[in-house]
């Protein structure tokens, strides 16, 4: 028996529905492929052999995909030659689908280089143009690999060519109309696409100027395809590459546009059904329009026709009702693990002006179906921020029209969802109407007799109109107490909605106008707590860590809402085990919970402590023992961050805790710190940062493996080390504040250590590698720097780095910082070095110094006395520099000098 029925008897056992015969075939494989070279080559002779079955020729075809990156396949020239030239052009459509699979994965793992790749399936195109099959298969390949290779192909200048042999199957006709030829002129429409794509990310890149002389036929063709469709899809695929050849603005006169503006009129007029992709196209195509001004005020006048479109748009239709998966009584069916949308839980950066929004959480939101009422309630909203007031009162008289109480619920909803996509750009205007909308959307809440669909869109619109709310005493705490209901609605997507809302609101309400409902939002937490199923809770667990931290004080001092609050703590504790799908956010809610309560958490502290000690000890021991099969780092993270927040809440009284602990606690914790993976490294400076604050006597007595790892972690800047750079500074400059000269324990003040570590930071601090994005980064370490000279002022002439190399960027940054002691002991320190060279640094950056100056007004007396005495020495110096300096000052900022420093 031939190879090749070998092959083809042990392929089709090895799918055989019998176990006892599949797994015949697949040990037959597996002796097969001891030799590999021949076993791959004829596969690809029976790929192309047009007398083997159609089935087997396929699985042989797998077989190759499977194992391309196989020296067998991989430098098998003949293989690849019976692919790309044969396969791809089989007059099977299931063969020549298996060809293109190979031929796009091989380019994208550069298997097989695009140079050969691409004018293969272009050769194909040109000199076979008039035969079906071929021409499918290899514009079908061609488009796959474009879109996975665009980048090298734009590299390669490949995208001219490769326009030029497909720009003929745009609108080709001698093919046909049957399935195959509709796909070859969709495939080209693709890469057309993906160039347009492209060229629209970098107006000065190869893709646009490739395009510039290209785009204007282009375009034509499209109008041809939307004027006499063969498909749908061509219509919508035209739609989308006109809206990406918007691009190219200033070679589409006004005459052309309007041609554009009347075709996407009559495509947003589509009847639903199969042609919601095409409305989908036509839809975005408005939202494109607003990135070119010109474009907007042309469009401008048809806005007000296009309004109601695009909100009669948002109501939901029979097909997107039947996806939703919402029931209006569900609350007691329970959730699957899927069901739980993927988190990362982020270690931990410090942050020297913690009220300063965290810029480095980033999207969290669920990734949810682009459907036409998605799109259309995100262009509405586009357009308001766009035009304003100007679309104001057509959108809100189509909004009345529809939430009227005689109209339909699903009319009803959509409106109340237009309302909310319009209050980001219409919020001022909208003023004198907030009274009334926030009255009706109140009605919908508190009626019984509302749909649960409308109750939960409400309750987002709510949340868009909460700035206004948190000004109204009476329409808040009534909005809050239907939050608060809804929270406990029978529906679980009303629950998450709710539970939402409560999160916005807390985060809205800042200043203290939640603070009557305290005990309210705490037991209703607690019941939810005891009712949710998995989802849910770990949105509540969420919504109770926003809850605490902008409570607050308030919280903390609430006696009525601490006793509830305490009692589920304590109940969720005992009740979830370190595997449950909890754990997670809900040690990340305890964290947040012990920095806001502090003492309170006494009670529990003991229990709090050893559970996340061991696991954070067992996560590390995995790490180490099994380096390459290291688990996920999320529970190592949040036990981490726990015990950082338990710290933060109860400060030294941890230290019988910590002195208990075998291992020793900083011998789970020095291993993090130079961990392979950044976000290991970085939660391991936030808890030893943490540590040397409340027990710094446990940092002392590592002293040497802490400075080891920490110059291990200064020795690159950069976005992914940025944020571990950061906690190392905070970690160092809270040891240098806190550390006991006691029981011949070394200090970091007196360490051998500490000219390298000033060194490092001073390098990276001066370097020309600090991006906006690593402000917070670049105070922590400013704020080091000036704590290590504080400790010795000498510091940087001993290793040869002067302090005039850090002056200007440690004025800038240290001005914008809060008050705060890292901040006195860091300025203290840069003054008494700044001092020991004369003073003469001043001269260079007086108009920076004279803006740190007006930011430490706060500081205290003997602050103010070293700043006004450097600067009458250069007052007296250099008079003239003096009053450029000072004629560059604000009217506010001299009378404020003059006031505490006597500067004029």
């Amino acid at each position: 028996m031939s190879l090749s029925q070998q092959i083809l008897n042990a392929l089709e056992a090895a799918s055989s529905p019998s176990q006892d015969v599949r797994q015949q075939g697949e040990t037959l494989l597996a002796q097969l492929k001891a030799d590999p070279l021949a076993f791959f080559s004829s596969c690809a002779e029976i790929l192309v052999s047009p007398t083997a079955n159609a089935y087997g020729r396929q699985l042989c075809g797998f077989q190759i995909k499977n194992a391309l990156l196989h020296p067998a396949c991989a430098g098998n020239a003949t293989l690849q030659q019976y692919v790309c030239t044969q396969a791809i052009t089989d007059p099977l459509r299931g063969i020549r689908k298996v060809a293109s699979s190979i031929i796009s994965l091989a380019a994208r793992e550069n298997v097989w280089s695009v140079e050969v790749v691409v004018p293969s399936l272009c050769g194909i195109l040109a000199q076979r143009g008039g035969e079906l099959p071929a021409v499918h298969g290899a514009i079908r390949a061609l488009s796959q690999v474009v879109d996975d290779c665009i980048l090298l192909i734009e590299a390669r200048r490949m995208i001219p060519a490769i326009l030029q042999t497909t720009q003929p199957f745009l609108a080709a006709t001698h093919l046909g109309v049957e399935v195959d030829a509709v796909e070859v002129r969709a495939k080209a429409l693709d890469i057309v696409a993906s160039f347009l794509e492209r060229a629209g990310m970098d107006f000065d890149g190869y893709a646009h100027l490739s395009l510039r002389e290209a785009v204007l036929p282009l375009i034509q063709v499209f109008f041809g395809n939307l004027e006499r469709p063969l498909s749908n899809t061509i219509a919508t695929k035209c739609i989308t590459c006109l809206v990406l050849s918007l691009t190219f603005h200033e070679g589409i006169d006004d005459a052309l546009f309007g041609r554009m503006l009347r075709l996407i009129q009559e495509a947003m007029g589509a009847p639903e059904g199969p042609e919601e992709q095409l409305r989908i196209a036509a839809t975005e195509f408005w939202r494109g329009v607003l990135h070119f001004p010109r474009f907007a005020e042309l469009a401008e006048p048809a806005i007000e026709k296009l309004i109601p479109v695009l909100i009669r748009a948002m109501v939901y239709s029979d097909m997107e009702m039947s996806m939703l998966q919402a029931n209006p009584s569900d609350w007691n069916v329970p959730d699957k693990l899927d069901d739980i949308r993927p988190r990362q839980y982020q270690a931990r950066v410090q942050n020297t002006n913690p009220d300063d929004d965290d810029d480095d959480q980033g999207d969290e939101d669920e990734i949810e179906e682009w459907n036409l009422r998605r799109v259309a309630a995100l262009t509405l909203d586009n357009i308001s921020e766009y035009f304003g007031d100007r679309v104001l009162m057509p959108v809100l008289v189509e909004i009345d029209r529809m939430m009227q109480p005689q109209e339909p619920w699903k009319h009803i909803e959509a409106a109340v969802l237009a309302l909310g996509a319009i209050c980001d750009g219409c919020f001022d205007a909208l003023a004198p109407y907030l009274p009334s909308i926030s009255d009706r959307l109140l009605e919908l809440l508190e009626s019984s007799e509302t749909h649960f669909l409308v109750v939960n869109i409400a309750l987002w619109t709510g949340t868009q109109v909460g700035r206004y709310l948190a000004q109204e005493p009476g329409r808040l705490t009534r909005f809050m107490r239907a939050v608060l209901r809804q929270m406990q609605s029978p529906s679980k997507l009303t629950q998450e909605s709710a539970t939402s809302a409560l999160a916005t609101m807390s985060e809205l309400c800042t200043e203290g106008q939640l603070d009557p409902m305290i005990e309210e939002i705490v037991l209703c937490i607690a019941q939810c707590a005891r009712g949710f199923q998995l989802k849910n809770c770990v949105l509540l667990f969420e919504t109770l860590k926003t809850f605490c931290e902008c409570a607050g004080d308030a919280l903390r001092g609430n006696a009525a809402a601490l006793e509830p609050l305490m009692a589920l703590l304590g109940e969720v504790w005992a009740s979830t085990a370190n595997d449950s799908p909890l754990i997670l956010s809900f040690f990340e809610s305890m964290a947040s919970v012990c920095r806001v309560l502090g003492p309170v958490m006494q009670p529990m502290a003991g229990e709090i402590f050893r559970r996340a000690y061991g696991m954070l000890a067992h996560h590390t021991q995995l790490r180490l023992a099994a380096p390459e099969e290291a688990p996920e780092p999320e529970f190592l993270i949040t036990a981490a961050d726990l015990l950082s927040g338990l710290f933060d809440a109860l400060g030294a009284s941890l230290e019988p805790l910590l002195s208990a602990q075998q291992p020793t606690f900083m011998q789970v914790v020095l291993p993090l710190l130079m961990d392979e993976q950044h976000e290991i490294r970085q939660s391991g400076f936030a808890l030893l940062g943490d540590v040397a604050r409340a027990c710094p006597t446990q940092v002392q007595a590592a002293l040497d493996a802490v400075c080891g790892a920490a110059r291990a972690n200064l020795e690159v800047l950069n976005e992914s080390t940025s944020s571990i750079i950061s906690n190392v500074a905070w970690a160092l400059c809270n040891l240098l504040e806190k550390e006991l000269d006691i029981n011949h324990l070394p200090t970091l003040a007196a360490s051998s250590a500490l000219p390298q570590l000033y060194l490092s930071l001073a390098q990276l601090f001066s370097g020309p590698d600090i991006s906006a994005e690593m402000r917070n980064m670049a105070e922590n370490v400013a704020l080091c720097l000036g704590m290590m000279l504080y400790a010795d002022p000498d510091l940087g002439l001993n290793v040869s780095f002067p302090i005039d190399s850090i002056a200007k960027r440690f004025c800038e940054y240290v001005r914008n910082i809060k008050p705060l002691p890292h901040r006195t002991i860091a300025v203290n320190g840069f003054l008494l070095a700044v001092q020991r060279q004369g003073g003469r640094v001043v001269v260079g950056n007086l108009k920076l110094f004279f803006d740190l100056a007006y930011a430490l007004t706060t500081e205290m007396a003997d602050t103010q006395r070293a700043i006004k005495q450097l600067l009458t020495q250069v007052k007296e110096r250099e008079p003239a520099v003096w009053q450029r300096a000072l004629n560059l000052c604000d009217q506010p900022t001299r009378m404020k000098l003059y006031e505490i420093y006597g500067i004029n």
